[in-house]
C-alpha cells in the first residue's frame, strides 16, 4: 500500500513532507509489497492497461516515486516516457532501478505537480499512481495533467480510497488505525510517514466529488473503477 513522494503535499510545511518521502526512500518498495499484500502491482497494471490506446505514444508519470509505475509504462513501447517527482531520494532509488534494468528513454524530472515545466499539448497519455491524495491543491494538480495532454489523450489516476462495503469498511478501519502504522515504523523506522498514510487516504474525496473535480478541471466523461472492494479506486479522463 503506497504513499506517494510526490509534491509539497502540505501548502504550509512542503519541505517537511519532503524530507520524509525522502528518509523513507530506501524501504518504499518493500512496504508497499508487504503493506498492500502485493496487490499494487495488480492495481498499477490495470491502470497503466487503460492507457493501451495510446500504444508508441509519449507518456508523463507523475509523482514516479521509485518509478514503478514508469517501468510499467515499457509494456506500451512508448515513444518516450518522464518520470516527475518531487522527492530527489525516491529519484535516485528510481535512476538505480533504470540502471539494473538496462532501460533507455526515460527521463527523470524533479518538479512540483502543481506547475509541470512541459509545454502544452505535450504527452498523449499521463498517469499518477497513489500521490495525488497528497496534492496541496487538487485542482491545480488536474488542470496540469490536462494542460500537457495533446487533444484525445487520456489521464488516469490510481489512488488509494476507502472501502464502502461495511465488512471490507470495517476490517480496514482497524488495518489502517494498527496494521499500517505498526508495519511501517517496523520496516522503515519512520513513524510519522506511515501515520500520515491512513489521515491522507481518510481525507481524500470520494468517488462522486472527485469525479466532478476532474470534470471542473475540463475532463471529459471521467470514469471510476474500483479495485478489491474499494480498497482502491483508478479514475480516467479524456482532453477534448
Amino acid at each position: 500500500m503506497k504513499t506517494s513522494s510526490s509534491t509539497p503535499h502540505d501548502r504550509g510545511r512542503p519541505e517537511t513532507i519532503r524530507q520524509m518521502f525522502d528518509e523513507i526512500a530506501p524501504t518504499y518498495d518493500r512496504l508497499n509489497r508487504v503493506l498492500s499484500f502485493g496487490l499494487d502491482r495488480r492495481w498499477r497494471h490495470k491502470a497503466v492497461e487503460l492507457l493501451s490506446g495510446k500504444v508508441g505514444g509519449s507518456f508523463l508519470d507523475i509523482a514516479a516515486g521509485s518509478g514503478d509505475v514508469a517501468l510499467d509504462l515499457g509494456a506500451l513501447r512508448p515513444r518516450s516516457i518522464v518520470a516527475s517527482d518531487f522527492a530527489f531520494n525516491m529519484l535516485s532509488v528510481f535512476r538505480k532501478k533504470l540502471g539494473t534494468a538496462h532501460r533507455e528513454g526515460v527521463a527523470l524530472v524533479s518538479c512540483d505537480a502543481h506547475s509541470l515545466p512541459f509545454r502544452d499539448a505535450s504527452f498523449d497519455g499521463t498517469i499518477v499512481a497513489f500521490g495525488i491524495r497528497n496534492f496541496a491543491d487538487r485542482l491545480r494538480s488536474l488542470q496540469e495533467m490536462l494542460r500537457v495532454l495533446k487533444p484525445d489523450g487520456i489521464s488516469v489516476i490510481l489512488e488509494l480510497t476507502q472501502p464502502t462495503l461495511p465488512v471490507a469498511a470495517q476490517l480496514y478501519r482497524a488495518y489502517s488505525r494498527w496494521g499500517i502504522p505498526a508495519i511501517g515504523k517496523f520496516i522503515s523506522k519512520n513513524s510519522s510517514a506511515y501515520s500520515y498514510l491512513p489521515s491522507s487516504i481518510s481525507k481524500f474525496p470520494d468517488e462522486r466529488e472527485f469525479l466532478s473535480l476532474m470534470t471542473q478541471a475540463g475532463f471529459t466523461s471521467p470514469n471510476a473503477t474500483p479495485l478489491t472492494f474499494g480498497a482502491a479506486t483508478i479514475y480516467s479522463g479524456r482532453k477534448r
